[in-house]
């Protein structure tokens, strides 16, 4: 049975777990949900050959790790108590303006070299399929020379995948540093990308389908919806392309040679998640001016239509007005056939116009 962490009451989960996780070979202590408003703060401490994992109370309980030869990560959830993180920031160094911008949730991803630390910004996103609404959560990561710091805006994460390879001991993970732990939570919120990009391609499909079948409602009203979710995506993550670039040319030692293939990896899947957004604003402006124009031609055939009985009653407005008009000497007007011959004339106009229409492929 997969293990994850408990959930404050009443808070709803940001992101959904991925199903690929084994049971650990040695118990792990459940770590207590915190109370309401209260951040999660764990350390997990690992070597290749032993684990630790325990929850964080004061933040000095982070110094011991901070220079020592294992690779330590500290993960909090939630930004609800601004001093326990001015707290963690003086025992790890942090300069004044890291911890501005770990509690300011408004600023676009980027990356920072502060020589004995790197401080990246990254949107983790997730789909409510439910209310069909796009959430953000904005993830701050500080990469020191053995430590890694995950900070997060609301509490529960994707990042239990990559707890239970820590404790498994899978892949590589345990046999390389710090800068390794960073590259595999970045490639975790990368992968987010692409389901909520799919999900987007999905709504996409179905409104083309609408559209094709010539539906009518709020189709119009669900295409600007989706553009401006596309928007908000593209403010997202395009300039994460930029720090993932950035990260691999710095010149620094806090990344190794080794972890580079990884980094060049995971640039190209921003890419390609930079891609998918840039096909999807293009298929959503297509699909806007194809409705347009799938309005403008019914439209058009409307009037059509409409201008086609105007045309036709409109010579027999004339005969009825000539014959109604009240002259005592008028032809027809007291012969006994004179109302058959009107009401003759006026079908054979009738049909003579329908004819010239056909003719000319008006109709």
């Amino acid at each position: 049975m997969k293990q994850g962490r408990q959930r404050a009451p009443g808070r709803k989960r940001l992101f959904r777990e991925k199903d690929r996780t084994t049971p650990p070979a040695l118990p792990i202590p459940e770590t207590p949900p915190p109370p309401l408003g209260v951040p999660r703060v764990t350390l997990i401490d690992y070597t290749e050959q032993q684990v630790t994992e325990r929850a964080v109370t004061h933040a000095e309980q982070c110094l011991p790790f901070r220079h020592a030869d294992s690779v330590t990560w500290v993960n909090v959830d939630g930004l609800q108590d601004p001093k326990l993180l001015e707290q963690l920031a003086k025992v790890m160094g942090f300069h004044a303006l890291t911890l501005e911008d770990i509690l300011n949730t408004d600023i676009r991803p980027k990356i920072e070299d502060y020589g004995d630390y790197i401080y990246v910004v990254a949107k983790m996103l997730d789909v409510d399929r439910e209310s069909e609404q796009i959430r953000v959560d904005q993830l701050s990561l500080v990469l020191g020379p053995n430590y890694v710091l995950s900070v997060q805006e609301e509490v529960g994460d994707p990042f239990e995948p990559v707890r239970n390879r820590i404790r498994n001991s899978a892949g590589r993970i345990r046999r390389t540093g710090a800068d390794y732990l960073a590259y595999a939570l970045l490639d975790l919120v990368v992968d987010q990308y692409f389901t909520v990009t799919d999900w987007i391609g999905e709504r996409i499909e179905t409104l083309d389908e609408l559209i094709a079948a010539d539906e009518r409602g709020d189709v119009m009203q669900r295409v600007y919806a989706l553009k401006r979710a596309v928007i908000f995506l593209r403010k997202s993550i395009l300039p994460l392309r930029e720090v993932v670039s950035t990260l691999r040319n710095l010149e620094t030692d806090l990344i190794r040679d080794s972890t580079q293939p990884y980094l060049r990896d995971l640039h190209d899947h921003v890419v390609q998640v930079s891609d998918r957004i840039e096909t999807c604003r293009d298929l959503l402006s297509g699909m806007q001016d194809v409705y347009l124009s799938t309005l403008s031609h019914r439209t058009n055939t409307v009037m059509k239509i409409v201008a086609v009985f105007s045309s036709i009653f409109l010579p027999l407005t004339f005969v009825t007005g000539v014959f109604g008009m009240n002259f005592e000497f008028m032809p027809l007007i007291h012969r006994p056939w004179g109302f058959a011959i009107s009401v003759i004339a006026m079908l054979g106009i009738v049909l003579g116009m329908l004819w010239f229409f056909r003719y000319k492929r008006w109709l």
